[in-house]
């Protein structure tokens, strides 16, 4: 690529600133005439469809935008149209309008017409599925300013604006990229770098859709310092922007300036009274090494995109082949988890949570297994992200506290001691308006009383949005139920959570555990932890005991509670009713029991 191409495209850029049956129901037919007034004459399309993405209703506009006529359209899936990667997106904004009713969901989506054209559409959604008027989600397509001036476009034409940050938008962007590439013929390396901003949904449903555009904007003003004549950049989608920069040859070449990105996100965000500490995740591919042209440049960026968000948050990934194989398998789960949760292919283990002194089982905590018909047993440490991260956690964690109360009360019937049950809550169960009263909901129907329930939560959720979790953890132990801190001690301000948020029980993490008696730090810790929790009346759950050691080490330091795979491994609820038959959970001393 030569430099002064993408000089002046950036220069360019800163001064273009400035059918249906007869017979069909009566219902559908009303929907119709409500709507005619409204989309007669308007370029827009307007659609609504059902919870499962079937249109009811199309306006006439989609004959003049996408070629179709509405009764081809109607009682398909509406996003049959659209490409994998584009059809994940229209599905995540589906999942988004579902658990934030009446909030517009904003994205741009590249959609082929009847005449095999790609072009970008804007699409607004809304759910309205509780309004009996309606009844449906409704969607309003335009052709988006990305799209708009692209036929016009020409090699030196300015490039199309994204209305928010002011910067190429994608559908400009991609006509740039393979400029650039073709410029480069394969003599010159170009990296395609896409930046994702990690949790980004969850701001826009903490602080909603406004503060988020504000957060964009401040995004797009830091990552414009990056701009030079080697370095292009553009809004790629909602929360993720893509680079192409000519800095030489092999990867080493361009990890300065991926280091550079992720360092412009060092310092926090402050929008409004909001103070916000934002990461990105990075994915990157290299041309001519990793691809020959634009498309799969960018499937190759997406797909490093997708292995470096796995990592965890702020991390990057250079395309490999290796990366592919690792994405497969992703890709499997995420297309599969639906269908497992009908299927039955999830259940439930519980692992008893012991006095150690007198080996009573004191509570259990209820834990997640997924045995996939391809895949076999997943560990809940590769599906729960792509849970988190898709949304289905929320669904999947109303399914496990059902599951624990049909257990409570198979134990109930069997005439077993009733037992307290912990379940795990993710950050993004918390970030539902509603979160403390589908909890409610769930146990009334399910008829459990709250005070046999616990909810752990991480430090994340506390990090999170801490006046949210403040309330709601008051609104769950005002109704009996009892909250812990899981892997207390791995964050960085563990300590000061005990001031802030009102906790009843820590749990104190397994690596700690794990650690003594060998790791005199760790020893140091665990101790101290131990002691904390004695003078500030908190329950303590020491995690991860697995060896006769630490057991000891652990009742010398006069910690009373532990749970571990030196007492059992999690299992399923018809082995652990035979514990709760015996009341008590003795040591295993053996190598099965630790699972060697």
């Amino acid at each position: 690529m030569r430099k002064s191409s993408i000089l002046a495209r950036n220069k360019t850029i800163a001064k273009n600133e400035k059918k249906h049956n007869p017979g069909e129901s009566y219902a559908l037919k009303n929907l119709q005439r409500r709507f005619q007034v409204l989309v007669q004459d308007s370029h827009d399309v307007f659609e609504i469809i059902n919870s499962d993405g079937t249109i009811q209703y199309i306006s006439p506009a989609v004959e003049k935008i996408l070629g179709y006529k509405p009764e081809e359209r109607i009682g398909k899936p509406a996003y049959e149209l659209l490409e994998p990667t584009e059809k994940y997106k229209f599905k995540q904004m589906l999942s988004l309008a579902f658990n934030h009713p009446d909030q517009v969901v904003q994205e741009e989506i590249k959609i082929k017409t009847k005449a095999g054209q790609e072009i970008i559409l804007s699409c607004d959604m809304r759910n309205k599925l509780s309004e009996p008027s309606i009844q449906g989600v409704i969607l309003n397509w335009r052709v988006s300013s990305s799209d708009r001036n692209r036929e016009d476009s020409q090699a030196k034409a300015p490039a199309t604006l994204d209305e928010l940050t002011r910067l190429p938008a994608r559908g400009a962007f991609e006509s740039l990229l393979s400029q650039h590439m073709a410029e480069a013929r394969g003599e010159e390396a170009l990296a395609l770098i896409i930046v994702d901003i990690d949790r980004f949904k969850y701001i826009n449903s903490y602080l909603g859709y406004e503060h988020g555009d504000q957060l964009l904007r401040q995004i797009s003003r830091r990552l414009r310092l990056l701009c030079t004549d080697q370095v292009l950049l553009c809004r790629f989608s909602g929360d993720q922007y893509a680079i192409v920069a000519a800095r030489g040859e092999g990867q080493d070449d361009y990890l300065p300036l991926v280091e550079e990105v992720l360092r412009l996100f060092d310092a926090p965000f402050i929008v409004d009274e909001h103070k916000l500490d934002i990461s990105v995740s990075l994915g990157i591919s290299l041309y001519p090494h990793d691809a020959q042209d634009s498309e799969t440049l960018v499937k190759s960026a997406y797909a490093a995109l997708l292995r470096g968000k796995a990592a965890g948050k702020k991390h990057y990934q250079f395309y490999s082949a290796d990366v592919e194989h690792k994405n497969y398998r992703e890709f499997l789960l995420r297309r599969d988890m639906q269908k497992a949760l009908k299927e039955g292919q999830f259940a439930v283990h519980y692992q008893p949570i012991v006095n150690l002194y007198t080996n009573e089982v004191l509570a259990v905590e209820a834990l997640l297994r997924w045995k996939h018909p391809l895949c076999g047993m997943i560990s809940p440490a590769e599906f729960i992200p792509i849970m988190e991260e898709t949304g289905f956690i929320v669904d999947m964690g109303k399914w496990l506290l059902e599951e624990v109360c049909r257990s409570h009360k198979q134990w109930q019937k069997e005439g077993l001691p009733p037992l307290k049950v912990s379940i795990n809550c993710s950050s993004v169960q918390f970030a539902e308006e509603c979160f403390v009263e589908s909890i409610q909901a769930i146990l009334d129907k399910m008829q459990l009383d709250p005070r046999y329930l616990i909810i752990e939560i991480t430090e994340s959720v506390l990090i999170d949005n801490a006046k949210k979790v403040i309330a709601d953890l008051q609104k769950l132990q005002e109704i009996g139920i009892l909250v812990a801190v899981d892997d207390f001690g791995t964050g960085f301000s563990s300590l000061s959570y005990l001031l802030t948020f009102n906790i009843d029980i820590i749990k104190i993490d397994s690596s700690f555990i794990q650690n003594i008696p060998t790791n005199k730090t760790s020893t140091i810790i665990t101790h101290s932890v131990i002691n904390l929790a004695r003078e500030l009346n908190i329950k303590l759950v020491a995690e991860g005991i697995e060896s006769p050691e630490q057991l000891s080490h652990l009742k010398r330091f006069n910690c009373h509670t532990g749970q571990g795979y030196l007492y059992s491994k999690p299992i399923p609820q018809h082995q652990l009713a035979e514990i709760m038959a015996n009341k008590k959970c003795e040591p295993q001393i053996n190598a099965e029991a630790l699972g060697i």
